[in-house]
């Protein structure tokens, strides 16, 4: 498994431990949202895990500097966690080969990771890094629409 994915689920693995310790929610009031000036859609019937936003994280990954913003959103079951990374390096499709298949989802083009048990849909968007994450593919899809 390569670095990036490795980083990807460690990410998500801190806010899963997170989100069952957290209280701080609220809802989400017309089920849009912006992270880094890019709008996402948060399916119905799920809060926002306020305890869990990340507000300009630096990091690094090879010779990448990056700046991340991420939101988390769950109900009983479920958990969407929006991150978008904005690089100072210029990010091309090459960055991205080696985490998932290519494929589209709506009108996006990026690439999916399915591992049962969760999935990443990653993609560039203005040399911003954009990973949706879910433990539920339909979530993924409709945070996308």
């Amino acid at each position: 498994m390569n670095k990036k994915i490795l980083a990807l689920l460690s990410i998500f693995a801190i806010v899963m431990i997170g989100c069952a310790y957290a209280a701080d929610s609220t809802e989400s009031a017309n089920n849009t949202v912006t992270i880094s000036g890019i709008n996402f859609t948060i399916p119905e019937g799920m809060t926002e895990n306020v305890a869990e936003e990340v507000i300009n994280e630096t990091g690094t990954d090879d010779d990448y500097t990056f700046l991340t913003n991420s939101k988390t959103f769950e109900d009983d079951e479920n958990i969407v966690v929006v991150s978008v990374s904005t690089y100072e390096q210029n990010l091309t499709e090459d960055y991205l080969k080696d985490i998932g298949e290519k494929t589209t989802i709506g009108n996006t083009t990026g690439y999916l990771e399915d591992m049962g048990f969760l999935t990443l849909f990653s993609y560039i968007q203005d040399n911003d890094l954009v990973v949706i994450t879910s433990n539920n593919k339909t979530l993924v899809e409709e945070t996308l629409s």
